[in-house]
């Protein structure tokens, strides 16, 4: 456990950092004279890899349940304690707030307002409960009071004694009284049958808990429904079937009934199902076709007769029809990120390095049937996770997308487990692990290059052996693996030459250099998504990881790869789009000195984020759309330009220019950012391209920095085409807060 808080703690002190020196940006006004701006089609200055357009997913619940992953359950191990719908919260402050016992069934609220600052459960890292006089170790500075709705927290909890009497005493009867229900899931409609619901704990089917439904008498039906990700509804699609799998442990009770509800609870489709009442965890196996339709439907199970079930674990999804063939993966999440042109893809994230039951978190675990990895665990962003989306279902993700994958895996994994791992991803089916994953049902092998060492560490000897120990293990099986770290380059002169840090890692780099691999080790540094980060020079090249990337080639010979996967931020609106247009730019023009970039986080469920609001695609039960930043990539990629061509503004600060051509030198693209708070004159001069016909215009912005999507417009800020006369000079106003694409062709 004090592995698990230092390494959380050291996460926060490199943000701290990151915030106190990350440039800050200061809308210029725009000029009364025109910028000039050359481009010189014959002369190349770098090659832009496709791999540059890159993604990164964590594993939380609220990233791919009812989003990217076909399960439509939220809460489906019934490990999360009673709702707190009783405190009338808006769904943003809603998704922060949680019920927890500590190991003398008090309860508290908790808060996941900022996941950084870890919960001290107790001082061993592998029990399920925690101490209850940590609650009030776990603080903020007085800076960072987090406000939920009416509530100040001032640490992770406000425990019992400070929660007002009126909410004591609804919780006092929730957790006490016949209403015991897991906080995803409510009561059926209608008040004629009797009974109780009951939270136990112990011998549990996943996690540390389970969901009792007992029936004592009356008419009709006594069960619980779910209404998916927080409650917000399930697309049901009437005549359309969906499956899924139930475990249940039946005590008396003969026969359940599992449905598919419309939002006021009525059923659209309902089956019952004979249980043994044996004393075992049975596996009920459903397919349910609903007889009319409902963007905001729900799942129900109920008994009808006398008797009760403890309920260990659900899995709901659309058939065939809503998913890509042969995986549990949402069809039209795919075709986003298809859309968007997205080539590398990185899963990696608080699950790895902040997990509070890091233990847990072995890929060994998340393979097989879902139902049958029973597993439950609390994430860094969610109190409890599942395995049912993990490493596989993300190298299934990559496969369906078309993008290459990079997986990130706990440092603590043994030698012999690593090993294993790269035979079960990579081995043909002759090998024993090979073989197991054809009989999970994939038998061609997953051909994964990138294995990543833990997320956004500190170097340290540790870390350095823990690399050595990932690629010994993994060329036992596939020379050709990449191992890449995830070290951040927060602090000042964090890994400058002369620093302890520059020591470590020049001695891992020679280390790779002496195996005869020096190119199958890569550096993922994570960096900046506001819009000042790509003006500084030298702050970009140092956190970017040129700076060391020249180094290391001075010292050693060798150009060390790069492979930064997070461009982090904390909005999605247009602030977000105009620094990711910047951050673009000024990438490619350093096109040379990366292997992949990418961008977190992918998905997000609208106005659902717990401490971030940085999603480029969001999503609702029953749609999904862009983002500003999502709508740059996919024009970057449609088509992807490789060659880098040189460029040149003469106010860098009001616009920010990059050109790019194709390889046959038919196509030219000028990409212009205007960072200033006005419309900018430009004169466009272009050499050693005589285009043809029109130039064609593609522009986004122009508006206010805080806007984005919503559910309700979902294209406030979307791309407008146009065209705009082309020759050898041209004359362009730029939109205020804008970024253009011109296209040329001959």
């Amino acid at each position: 456990m004090r592995k698990t808080i230092l390494c959380c703690l050291s996460l926060v002190v490199g943000f701290s950092l990151l915030a106190q020196k990350k440039p800050t940006f200061d809308p210029p006004a725009p000029s009364s004279s025109a910028v000039q701006i050359r481009v010189n089609a014959l002369k190349r200055t770098g090659t832009a890899l496709p791999t540059f357009n890159g993604t990164n997913i964590e594993s939380i619940n609220n990233q791919t349940n009812g989003g990217v992953l076909g399960q439509l359950i939220h809460g489906e191990a019934f490990e999360e304690s009673v709702d707190v719908d009783f405190l009338g919260l808006p769904t943003e402050n809603y998704v922060q707030m949680y019920v927890v016992l500590d190991e003398t069934r008090t309860p508290h609220f908790l808060s996941e307002a900022n996941t950084y600052y870890p919960i001290k459960w107790n001082n061993i890292g592998d029990k399920y409960d925690f101490n209850r006089s940590e609650v009030y170790d776990s603080y903020y500075s007085a800076k960072e009071i987090q406000k939920v709705g009416p509530f100040r927290f001032h640490g992770r909890f406000i425990i019992w004694d400070s929660i007002p009497a009126r909410y004591q005493k609804i919780l006092h009867e929730r957790l006490n009284g016949d209403r015991q229900i897991s906080r995803y899931w409510r009561k059926t409609p209608g008040d004629d049958a009797l009974g109780r619901f009951t939270l136990r704990r112990g011998d549990a089917y996943m996690g540390r808990q389970g969901q009792l439904i007992t029936r004592t008498g009356g008419s009709g039906e006594f069960g619980l429904m779910n209404f998916g990700l927080n409650k917000q509804g399930m697309d049901i699609q009437g005549g359309k079937p969906y499956e899924g799998v139930l475990r249940v442990k039946s005590n008396g009770a003969e026969r359940i009934f599992l449905s598919l509800r419309d939002s006021e609870g009525k059923i659209l489709a309902e089956k019952e199902f004979p249980l043994a009442g044996d004393g075992s965890w049975e596996k009920v196996e459903f397919e349910l076709t609903p007889s009319g339709s409902d963007p905001k439907g729900g799942f129900g199970i109920a008994l009808r007769d006398n008797g009760e079930v403890e309920l260990g674990y659900v899995y709901l999804q659309a058939g065939q029809w809503g998913r890509v063939e042969g995986m549990p993966l949402r069809k039209g999440m795919v075709d986003a990120l298809k859309k968007q042109g997205i080539k590398t893809m990185r899963y990696n994230g608080s699950m790895v390095d902040c997990s509070y039951d890091g233990h847990l978190y072995r890929w060994k675990k998340m393979i097989g049937p879902m139902d049958e990895r029973r597993v439950c665990y609390r994430d860094g962003f969610n109190p409890y996770s599942t395995h049912t989306f993990g490493i596989i279902e993300f190298l299934e993700l990559a496969e369906a997308v078309g993008a290459e994958a990079m997986v990130g895996m706990n440092i603590n994994e043994n030698y012999e487990d690593i090993r294993d791992f790269v035979e079960y991803v990579n081995g043909d089916v002759s090998t024993k692990w090979g073989a197991l994953r054809a009989a999970h049902g994939h038998p061609k092998p997953f051909n994964l290059k990138m294995i990543q060492v833990h997320n956004e560490q500190t170097i340290s000897e540790g870390y350095v052996e823990g690399m050595k120990k990932f690629a010994r293990a993994a060329w036992e099986v596939d020379p050709q693996m990449n191992i890449i770290t995830s070290l951040n380059f927060y602090g000042e002169g964090a890994y400058d030459r002369g620093t302890r840090r520059y020591e470590l890692s020049l001695e891992l780099f020679k280390w790779f250099i002496e195996q005869g691999k020096a190119d199958r080790m890569g550096w993922d540094p994570h960096f900046d998504g506001t819009v000042g980060f790509a003006s500084d020079k030298g702050y970009f090249e140092k956190i970017m990881g040129i700076t060391l990337q020249r180094n290391l080639l001075e010292d050693t010979g060798h150009k060390l790869h790069l492979y930064p996967m997070e461009e982090n931020g904390s909005r999605c609106d247009w602030d977000r789009g105009l620094a990711h247009a910047h951050n673009w730019n000024a990438l490619q023009r350093y096109a040379d000195c990366f292997t992949w970039l990418g961008t977190a986080n992918t998905f997000q469920p609208h106005r659902q984020h717990y401490m971030w609001d940085q999603g480029r695609i969001h999503y609702t039960s029953d749609a999904i759309w862009f983002q500003p930043s999502a709508y740059e990539d996919e024009m970057m990629s449609s088509p992807w330009l490789p060659v880098v061509l040189e460029s040149s503004s003469s106010d860098d600060r009001l616009l920010d220019v990059l050109a790019k051509a194709d390889e046959a030198g038919n196509m030219l693209r000028i990409f212009v950012v205007n960072l200033a708070d006005g419309p900018q004159k430009a004169v466009i001069d272009v050499e050693g391209f005589r285009p043809r016909g029109k130039a064609e215009t593609w522009t986004i912005g122009d508006c206010e920095l805080t806007d984005y999507n919503t559910e309700e417009d979902k294209t406030a800020v979307a791309p407008v085409t146009g065209t705009v006369k082309s020759g050898r000079k041209m004359e362009y106003t730029f939109p205020r807060f804008s970024y253009t694409v011109i296209t040329l062709r001959k």
